[in-house]
């Protein structure tokens, strides 16, 4: 039996398979591309990664207002009621009495340390999330009652909590953050923006919860968008400088 040659062209010459390999400087030089490439998407990957978790956060801040308006429909149209400090479980040396409202919300939500508590943007697993009682505490009441809110997509529920001073080192200036921050005449504006001496949770700024149950991110205090007070446009601090509603 005859073999034939495989040929490489039609003269009939016999096919010799060419080997070829990178040279060091052509190694170089594609390491180089693609050092360069990944140098120019990582900002992309990185502000797709932030913007992922200011979304995740605000579907949080959505589930814990739906919790709230669940809770105020069982409990006469009340919010939960803002206290003092208190730790979780309940009962160790630091706590005081009285309610704290991610326990009341536990039929609704979960315990306080569930996740839906934890803003995915900062560094360390916190309760991230404040319940607003200024107003509330302020004209001697332990709770806010929905009904009382006439700036329903103004008005601020709940949202970022990004006062440093409510941190532990080395994320904050304090000692240890509280299971059930609330905004009451004790506490420092805990929706602190960076002009206040705060920080931004997320790029575009700190998720806000309003009444009527939207969540929309903010850089700064916009007056024309966003109140403390139920009835009347006005900033935490210029609430606590008010002081109570005055009596007819």
């Amino acid at each position: 039996m005859t073999v034939l040659d495989c040929p490489s062209r039609r003269t009939g010459s016999t096919f010799h398979p060419h080997r070829s390999a990178f040279s060091l400087v052509e190694l170089v030089v594609v390491v180089g591309i693609i050092v360069m490439l990944a140098a120019m998407l990582m900002p992309t990957l990185r502000a797709a990664r932030e913007s992922a978790q200011r979304v995740k956060c605000a579907a949080q801040l959505q589930q814990i207002g739906n919790a709230l308006l669940r809770y105020s429909n069982d409990n006469k149209g009340y919010l939960p009621a803002w206290s003092g400090w208190h730790t979780w479980p309940a009962g160790l040396p630091d706590d005081s009495e009285g309610p704290a409202w991610t326990i009341e919300l536990m039929p609704y939500i979960g315990d306080p340390d569930s996740p839906v508590y934890q803003c995915p943007s900062f560094p360390v697993r916190c309760r991230n999330y404040f319940l607003s009682a200024l107003w509330a505490s302020l004209n001697d009441q332990h709770a806010t009652r929905l009904s009382a809110i006439s700036l329903a997509s103004r008005f601020i529920i709940s949202g970022d909590v990004t006062n440093l001073h409510v941190y532990p080192r080395p994320y904050g200036t304090g000692t240890y953050t509280s299971m059930d921050s609330d905004l009451s005449d004790e506490a420092t504006d805990l929706l602190a923006f960076p002009e206040d001496g705060g920080f931004l949770m997320h790029r575009g700024g700190n998720n806000i919860l309003f009444e009527d149950f939207h969540v929309d991110t903010f850089p700064r205090f916009d007056a024309e968008l966003m109140s403390f007070h139920p009835k009347r446009p006005l900033s935490w601090s210029a609430l606590k400088a008010t002081g109570p509603d005055k009596k007819d």
